[in-house]
């Protein structure tokens, strides 16, 4: 917010400007700068154009005569499109020197000598305006220095408002944050205007179709008005806030925004057709050219101002170049009104429009100052461009915003939050001053009502925030804190948590953290069936990518977009894996499961590295699933049959805990692959870390290193080619006995001498005592209970 000390000035007593700056930074608001404006203009002159030629030698210069009185005339040779005979402008004549520095000479301009400068607003320090020169009144006295027609010695308040403070978005609203700080009293301009002529009713008629999202809609005209120029004064104010001046009606309700914060709109009431104003949604496939001149679908979410036949304003945001004010209108519809914030602040994002009413709309605008600002702006422009207003203003209600209820204050709950010993009456006088009505109830306690215009106010904590920004941070007493210290204690999802991604990072995986938004069409990509729940997914009201509408149900689509990108950047091997929550819907509208997943992928690279194992990549992330499962302290076993739709069905296993499935092992289906563009072999890893832990974990027993002699024996078994290998390991481990120490499989042969449909496995077994040198007979023994076992669980033949 940046507006003049002069003009705040008039609203408020000011105090000195380092106490000023110091305690309304003290007081929450950020970067509070003064600066002090006024270049040196005595030099310039006000002058009167006598005569203005085209330059004879370049279409785009002119040769002006310019009077500066005490029969000094000069002959300047100027380049702007608006000069012209009659005019007073603003002259630096040859030896001035401008406030950017530079010192005029007499020179020759295309071959014609020119003896000055007429200046525009930016080479004078006064503004942004390069397009034209500087026209003064017409009553402007010539030959006087400028400083006596035109002020330049200006003091400018920069304040940075927080989100919450929408009502500190204005001179009054920081005038009241002055009269809080300081003390004083609030004067406000005049706002009745004088009123006469047929009724504003009769002219026009306002219908709320959308209650809603419009709490409030007021109008009032203005006949006859004569749009033209602004006086100096208004333009000056609009151009030291940062406002660039239209016309004299568009001034005054960029004025009245600055002054109370309530964004105004003027069309030119001629061309709202049928004399009907409706806010309403937008139609489907209705646009509408905007005053910025772009042509925009609107959305049947936005809501528009429109007539008995289009659509001519974004409601809140930007109005219509179908009923912009030029200087052909004569009579003006004024717009002031109260939008719900979020309706406005989701037109404004998905038009990419980012207004300075659609600012002050977002953050919530004073209720109760929605008529007065009409009114102000009709009297202003009744004065300055000579229009009559009508008699009595529309005003339509919809739905009522929700007004903050009372707020019950204990004195004593602020005083231990704060640190403080003040009284019940300290703390009313001071929320009195941010315009906090306090009523004493028994047992310290306040019966506070919040001021229309603070929208920020709802609890308890935010009066207790007020009473010590108005106190002061600097006079609360220094403290140190007492009470009892207990041990953090891990939750131990969060240990569990941390511990996977310790696995997973030690098996040369690279953790991602990801926005948890997803589209439709990835999970569409998953080949999910329909009664899958991750097929359902919560929709997000208000998305940063609407493309990206959805929370995601499963972490695999944003790895697999990862995936993408990162071989789209000539990434040859990708592992990734991410821990985090993903959200399941729940009935009847409650709050969804968050269960804890882990997920990881890996890709096979391109070209073979000399140090990368031969291992098939499904074994790869077979051996990282199992490795993790066994750091965190499960037992975990493979399983095969029917997986997830998403997996190739011949490389793909349960990962299972006991009889409990934990989550899924395998090469990505090649439809998936395709879907997501993924031009190489791809595995997943998914782990429900939630699941996880339900479960106990297995028990970890410790042994002797045995100094007696190992015994193995290989052995080779036909089985059934789709018998999983991992049910034939746990039935050896169970039935050889306790001397096995381990078993594992060294080799997989199907081809001649082996039966269609069958495949030898050889399994290499262990045997060992602690205490002794096992003898042949008890190998034997155990070797043959397991070929038995073999050839009636598993119909399996020895080789």
């Amino acid at each position: 917010m940046r507006v003049s000390l002069d003009w705040l000035g008039e609203f408020v007593a000011l105090p000195p400007e380092e106490a000023m700056v110091e305690r309304m930074e003290l007081g929450g608001f950020e970067d509070v700068v003064i600066e002090h404006l006024g270049p040196d203009l005595s030099a310039i002159r006000v002058g009167r154009v006598l005569e203005r030629d085209p330059h004879p030698n370049a279409e785009r210069l002119s040769l002006c005569r310019v009077d500066l009185g005490a029969d000094e005339i000069l002959a300047i040779v100027c380049g702007a499109p608006n000069v012209a005979a009659g005019q007073k402008v603003a002259v630096a004549p040859a030896g001035t020197r401008l406030p950017d520095g530079t010192k005029l000479k007499r020179s020759k301009i295309r071959g014609v000598v020119s003896e000055g400068m007429i200046c525009s607003s930016r080479e004078l320090g006064l503004g942004g305006d390069h397009a034209g020169i500087l026209v003064l009144d017409p009553d402007a006295p010539v030959g006087v220095p400028l400083p006596e027609v035109v002020p330049a010695g200006d003091r400018v308040i920069e304040v940075g408002i927080t989100p919450n403070r929408g009502d500190s978005a204005s001179l009054l609203g920081v005038a009241r944050e002055v009269r809080a700080l300081f003390g004083g009293a609030i004067r406000l301009p005049e706002t009745s205007p004088p009123e006469t002529g047929p009724a504003t009713e009769e002219s026009v008629t306002v219908a709320i179709e959308a209650p809603d999202d419009c709490h409030q809609y007021a109008a009032r005209i203005v006949r006859g008005v004569r749009v033209g120029r602004s006086p100096d004064w208004l333009r000056l104010r609009l151009e030291t806030s940062g406002f660039r001046a239209i016309n004299v009606v568009v001034d005054v309700t960029n004025l009245v925004l600055l002054e109370f914060g309530q964004p105004l709109h003027a069309f030119d009431l001629a061309r709202v057709r049928g004399g009907e104003v409706r806010v309403r949604p937008a139609q489907p496939g209705e646009k509408l050219v905007t005053l910025d001149g772009q042509t925009r679908a609107l959305d049947p979410r936005d809501l528009v101002i429109a007539d008995a036949e289009r659509a001519i304003a974004l409601a809140g945001v930007m109005g219509g170049a179908g009923t912009e004010v030029s200087e052909a209108t004569t009579d003006v519809l004024i717009e002031s009104a109260q939008f719900r914030p979020a309706c406005v602040r989701l037109t404004a994002r998905r038009h990419g429009l980012r207004t300075d009413a659609s600012y002050r709309f977002e953050r919530g605008v004073d209720r109760a100052g929605v008529v007065r600002a009409a009114d102000r702006a009709a009297l202003l422009i009744a004065e300055l461009a000579g229009g009559q207003v009508a008699t009595g203003a529309i005003e339509v209600r919809g739905t009522p915003a929700a007004a903050p209820e009372p707020i019950r204050f204990e004195v004593e709950r602020a005083n231990r939050l704060l640190g403080t010993a003040l009284t019940s009456d300290e703390i009313a006088a001071l929320l009195e001053r941010v315009g906090v009505e306090c009523l004493e109830e028994p047992r310290g306690v306040l019966h506070c009502r919040v001021p229309s215009h603070r929208n920020d106010l709802h609890v308890h904590q935010d009066l207790t925030e007020e009473v010590a920004r108005i106190y002061g941070y600097e006079r609360i007493p220094t403290t140190l804190p007492e009470g009892l210290l207990a041990a953090a204690v891990e939750p131990a999802a969060w240990t569990l948590a941390e511990r996977v991604r310790d696995a997973l990072a030690g098996a040369g995986m690279l953790e991602c953290a990801s926005f948890p938004f997803v589209g439709t069409g990835d999970v569409e990509a998953l080949r999910l069936p329909p009664d899958d729940p991750r097929r359902t997914t919560l929709t997000i009201l208000n998305p940063i990518n609407e493309e990206e509408s959805q929370l995601r149900s499963a972490l695999l689509p944003t790895l697999l977009r990862l995936v993408r990108q990162n071989r789209s950047r000539q990434l040859d091997r990708v592992r990734l894996f991410e821990v985090s929550r993903v959200f399941r819907p729940r009935p009847d509208g409650e709050l969804p499961d968050e269960p804890l997943w882990a997920a990881a992928v890996l890709t096979a690279g391109e070209e073979p590295s000399l140090w990368e194992t031969a291992a098939p990549l499904f074994f790869q992330a077979k051996g990282v699933a199992e490795r993790l499962l066994f750091q965190v302290g499960y037992q975990p076993s493979l399983r095969g049959g029917p997986v997830a739709p998403y997996l190739h069905p011949g490389a793909a296993a349960v990962i299972a805990v006991g009889e409990h499935e934990v989550g899924v092992v395998g090469e990505l289906h090649p439809e998936v692959a395709a879907a997501y563009k993924i031009d190489v072999p791809c595995a997943v890893i998914e782990v429900d870390v939630s699941a996880l832990q339900d479960l106990p974990p297995r028990e970890i027993r410790y042994r002797d290193v045995s100094r007696q002699p190992q015994v193995r024996r290989d052995l080779a078994v036909v089985l059934d080619r789709a018998q999983p290998a991992g049910e034939v390991l746990a039935a050896i481990r169970k039935t050889a006995g306790s001397d096995l120490v381990s078993v594992e499989p060294f080799d997989r042969y199907e081809g001649r001498g082996v039966p269609e449909g069958r495949v030898s496995l050889a399994f290499r077994l262990v045997f060992q005592k602690p205490d002794r040198t096992l003898t042949d007979t008890e190998v034997t023994r155990a070797t043959e209970r397991v070929v038995r076992m073999l050839a009636r669980r598993f119909k399996g033949e020895l080789r």
